[in-house]
């Protein structure tokens, strides 16, 4: 990794985050809350000063990967005995609708953001579409015909006999044609990192049982607004839905795993926890990758903005969907939730978060220094 693509990485990450908090802050101002703070970094370390506007504290602090605004009214987990050092006004009780608003403000500006970025994009670049080809990302199973013919993950097929596979489309019409015909497929195959060609004979089911990778292109559309905001709000809405899934696939995986922990004959397929990647990964991947091209790094600050905005959704208490889940209850109860268990929660949550924070960054420092 080379340092300034690294610090492209960090400063983007940053820049996320502080739309986040900023979409709280905005909120708070706009309803009379108090926004005794706002950091600009984790509050590790002594912080810096910037300056003071709409009776708000600006600081920086050095642990630059994060960020945060004091709303005590929001019943947030600010350090009250921090917020002493500061002139505040008498606490008010705000309706729970309002709280909500504040709340959810920094997802939605997260949302907001990643649009705007897709826009940009969409007006320069073009936005990334996948387009099916003709190499093998998987088998459909172990028994597949293709897997027992010799063909190998990574193989990209350019010959069906003498007819050249240069789409998707052709590679499926022409094996589905050639069923019960004895035929050449021509693969170009890595050996040694060095492009191979690799000729299996065979007879042909009409189907050999593969999945086809995909090559990702740009697509542009021409000097249309309404197009670029109509294509920006479909792909920034197809991939946080991908997102949910993912994320509730992971904790749906990490349930399974703990239930296999407890019980050793449990058969259900349980997570494979050395995978996940955390901040350190996140930054070691981007830095990589806009080394080469810096077009990605639209995407990763899309894909980021959106994962922030799913992340904070999630019903855990100390997260967003945590603080929304009891005003929910609240309005529809009629009542707060009761103060030791809500704080309890929250305190679990932090528990639950940190535990994350530590096998993410376990992982990444492992995958990072021993691959």
């Amino acid at each position: 990794m080379d340092i300034f693509s690294v610090a492209i990485s960090i400063l983007t990450i940053a820049v996320l985050i502080i739309v986040h908090e900023f979409g709280h802050f905005l909120a708070a101002r706009y309803y009379g809350f108090q926004t005794p703070v706002f950091g600009i970094g984790l509050p590790i370390g002594p912080g810096i000063n910037l300056f003071k506007k709409w009776e708000t504290q600006f600081k920086f602090y050095f642990a630059l990967i994060g960020g945060f605004v004091a709303i005590p009214e929001l019943g947030d987990e600010t350090d009250h005995e921090e917020l002493k050092k500061y002139d505040m006004k008498p606490m008010r009780e705000f309706p729970v609708g309002q709280r909500a608003v504040v709340a959810s403000a920094g997802i939605v500006f997260n949302i907001l953001f990643a649009i705007i970025i897709a826009i940009v994009m969409a007006a320069s670049v073009g936005l990334p579409k996948a387009v099916p080809n003709s190499k093998i990302a998987a088998f459909t199973s172990k028994e597949s015909f293709a897997k027992k013919s010799g063909f190998l993950e990574g193989d990209k097929i350019v010959f069906v006999d003498n007819i050249v596979i240069d789409s998707a489309e052709k590679l499926q019409e022409t094996i589905k044609n050639s069923k019960g015909k004895t035929i050449t497929v021509i693969v170009e195959r890595m050996v040694d990192k060095t492009p191979t060609v690799t000729a299996i004979t065979l007879e042909s089911p009409g189907a050999f049982g593969i999945v086809l990778g995909n090559d990702k292109v740009y697509e542009k559309y021409g000097l249309n607004p309404f197009m670029w905001v109509y294509k920006s709000i479909v792909f920034v809405g197809q991939n946080m839905l991908a997102m949910f899934l993912s994320v509730i696939g992971l904790f749906v995986a990490l349930a399974h795993k703990v239930i296999s922990l407890v019980l050793p004959g449990y058969g259900a397929a349980a997570a494979d926890l050395g995978q996940v990647k955390g901040i350190v990964g996140i930054v070691q991947l981007i830095s990589e990758d806009i080394k080469g091209n810096i077009t990605l790094l639209y995407e990763f600050a899309i894909l980021l903005s959106l994962n922030l905005a799913v992340i904070n959704l999630l019903p855990i208490p100390a997260l967003d969907g945590g603080h929304l889940v009891f005003m929910a209850y609240e309005a529809i109860a009629g009542k707060k939730a009761c103060q030791k268990f809500q704080a309890n929660a929250v305190q679990i949550g932090f528990v639950f978060l940190l535990g994350i924070i530590f096998l993410t960054t376990f992982n990444d420092l492992k995958n990072w220094l021993f691959g």
